[in-house]
């Protein structure tokens, strides 16, 4: 990597920071960047380049092996700009025809505040585990994007393992916690104990590495799967503050503001995600979520749920959230035939969308298909009243609902935020239930 002596206008890598150790990850002022592989060649090349531009031909020729088209690079960038946004002090420029060069935003580093002193004797142990242990952490977190059951598993099943070898690793703690809130929010199989003890894992990654990217948002959403909307806010916008251009700080706090009624400021902040993250396909089904819980014209949502399938034309979430949203605007049994179609093919998407796929067979007229599926995929926090507010089934769903709401934690207050669940909201008990669920709100 290049070092220069020049003034701090024209600070270098090195001296503003960052370092790559033998195995090839790269650090900055000794706390490790997570980042996976190809992010992290890509990194390497940038910086061992500085300050000359760095041509797609050698993107190719030294992270991809010769085997690299633009779309992939540009997907990576689009990462790596992510992965480094916490940092503060470089950016990642584009030159058309030429290439990508990295800057040294020598102005931020100067403004950087001090980082806690760690003792030197501890400081390699947890800035560095074994690379294999890395690695791990990686992959872990790819399973947790993928939100099906069984990758939930894997990713748990990884976690505990490198946290039982590595456990000064507080990246491995804040992706367990993820892994509960993520639990908590898309099957309920949890248990609140858990995310308390999430919670008291955050803390002590809090006291050893407080500027850990994700931190504060992680907590954000914990206290939201606990209701706790007031405290929710708070760490949100901590997060945000900290690394304002984190793509997934912006999407958990737009959950966070659906969650807590106010589904247009959630549309700006999911905007603002996948702005950030254009190639997330989670990312462009919550905005048309959003789209739809903020009163958006439902042939608008539909629009917009059309246009995510197209630009996400392999991923199951964008293509259950199409089917969903053509259900709720124009239902028709060739929607209801696709979701039985989709589902023997991928069991995957089936286990993530049981709540999606038992709404678009009620509301498409396989009540039948519907209850077979809710009673399959029962749960205690209501992930299946869209269902049955379509069948018309508003005094069960109601129990379901009073059942979840006493449990004190999970999705349920997203679940009845959404306008297929309107009809809820005239049901004589909802304004008891909604006062226990909605208990601990932020002043506006």
């Amino acid at each position: 990597m290049h070092n220069s002596s020049g003034a701090l206008a024209d600070i270098d890598p090195v001296s503003a920071g960052f370092d790559i150790d033998r195995d090839g990850f790269v650090s900055y002022k000794n706390s490790l960047l997570f980042l996976p592989p190809k992010e992290r060649g890509s990194f390497r090349l940038l910086l061992n380049a500085w300050p000359k531009v760095v041509s797609k031909e050698d993107f190719s020729k030294n992270v991809w092996a010769g085997r690299m088209s633009d779309e992939s690079l540009a997907r990576c960038i689009t990462q790596l700009r992510r992965g480094l946004s916490n940092l503060g002090v470089v950016q990642i420029d584009s030159l058309y025809g030429q290439g990508y060069r990295l800057t040294i935003l020598s102005d931020k580093v100067r403004l950087l505040p001090a980082m806690p002193a760690t003792p030197k004797s501890s400081k390699s142990e947890v800035a560095k585990p074994h690379a294999a242990l890395i690695e791990a952490c990686i992959h872990a977190r790819q399973l947790l994007e993928r939100r099906s059951l069984d990758a939930f598993s894997q990713a748990e099943s990884i976690l505990r393992n490198v946290v039982s070898k590595a456990p000064d690793y507080m990246v491995a703690k804040l992706l367990l916690a993820q892994y509960v809130a993520e639990r908590a929010f898309f099957d309920g199989n949890i248990q609140r104990s858990q995310i308390d003890d999430a919670l008291g894992e955050l803390r002590s990654v809090q006291d050893a590495e407080p500027y850990l990217q994700g931190l504060q948002s992680q907590r954000g959403y914990l206290l939201d799967c606990q209701w706790h909307f007031d405290e929710a806010k708070v760490a949100h916008e901590q997060a945000l503050q900290m690394s304002p251009d984190d793509d997934v700080a912006y999407y958990r706090y737009g959950f966070h503001l659906l969650t807590s009624n106010a589904p247009s400021e959630a549309v700006v902040a999911l905007r603002s995600a996948v702005q950030l993250n254009p190639f997330s396909p989670n990312m462009a089904v919550g905005l048309v979520r959003g789209y739809a819980c903020a009163g958006m014209d439902p042939a608008e949502v539909l629009v917009h749920a059309r246009s995510t399938y197209s630009l996400h034309p392999d991923s199951p979430s964008a293509y259950v959230n199409l089917l969903y949203t053509l259900a709720w605007v124009d239902p028709q049994p060739e929607v209801a035939h696709a979701a039985r179609h989709f589902v023997q093919k991928n069991r995957y998407a089936h286990a993530l969308s049981s709540r999606a796929v038992a709404y678009v067979l009620a509301r498409c007229g396989d009540h039948a298909g519907a209850l077979e599926i809710i009673e399959k995929h029962n749960s205690i926090h209501g992930i299946h009243l869209a269902a049955l507010v379509a069948m018309g089934m508003l005094d069960e769903a109601m129990e379901k609902v009073q059942a979840a709401a006493d449990t004190g934690f999970g999705v349920l207050p997203f679940s009845i935020s959404v306008p297929e669940c309107d009809a809820l909201k005239q049901h004589p008990d909802y304004p008891q239930v909604y006062a226990k669920v909605f208990s601990r709100m932020p002043k506006r």
